[in-house]
């Protein structure tokens, strides 16, 4: 016997609701109203909210894609001048022979070996350093570094820092709306659980195919046992749908 199933995403549950607008609108047109006309105007209005909150929760899910992305893309930008910094200065630290401490001002050990970035933090401070760093170096008497330059790496230190402060709110807005949005499913889904109730009071009468058909062209799904014949409506829209 095949059994009822009630949306489980958003998509079909607002798909299911707009079916429901429509064929309650053209039942009544017909004289064979199905939903009261009361209960058809509350359903529009919980649509609507409902709508309204999933918009803005894909807009917000958008906005924070993008602040993520544009954020990696800074920290990626920063850490490979970071890096061409620092191969440049162990070069030239060699090539004007000059003493290792030298690599201390920039917080590289006497060895040449680079910090750890394993966290954004540890970038943005490496960052920081190389341009306390190269200040110092150049009152010690050293050469300012170029190719990258200090004021290069200071450009894209700004630009990480905007990108990272510009996530935090997106991700905010999100981590709300997400909230917004969980606390109406449950409501919404009560909706279309008194939708079916009314349908199938009102349809008690017909045959369990013709209650089936009727439930259908509302928008509701059915499914069947492993092996289970398919009604043959079902296989046309099925088929209907996949063309």
């Amino acid at each position: 016997m095949p059994y009822l199933v009630y949306p489980q995403s958003d998509v079909r549950r607002l798909t299911l609701l707009d079916r429901v607008g429509v064929t309650a609108q053209n039942d009544a047109d017909l004289g064979n109203r199905v939903l009261p006309e009361e209960f058809v105007t509350e359903i529009g209005s919980q649509k609507d909210d409902f709508q309204s909150v999933y918009d803005k929760y894909n807009s917000s899910l958008s906005i924070k894609a993008k602040e993520t992305r544009e954020k990696k893309e800074s920290f990626s930008h920063l850490e490979m001048f970071v890096r061409d910094f620092y191969d440049v200065l162990k070069r030239r630290t060699v090539r004007l022979d000059h003493p290792a401490e030298v690599l201390r001002f920039y917080n590289v050990t006497i060895n040449g070996e680079l910090p750890n970035f394993r966290k954004d933090e540890d970038l943005l401070k490496t960052a920081e350093n190389i341009v306390k760093g190269d200040a110092n170096a150049v009152s010690a008497g050293f050469p300012a570094m170029v190719n990258p330059s200090v004021e290069e790496i200071n450009m894209e230190l700004s630009s990480a820092r905007k990108e990272m402060e510009e996530v935090v709110p997106a991700d905010r807005a999100y981590e709300q709306v997400q909230k917004d949005l969980f606390a109406k499913r449950e409501p919404v889904d009560a909706l279309i659980r008194e939708i079916a109730d009314y349908i199938q009071f009102a349809g008690r009468k017909d045959s369990s195919s013709n209650l089936r058909r009727t439930m259908r062209t509302y928008g509701f799904e059915y499914k069947y046992l492993k092996g289970e014949p398919v009604e043959e409506e079902v296989v046309e829209s099925e088929t209907s749908e996949n063309e």
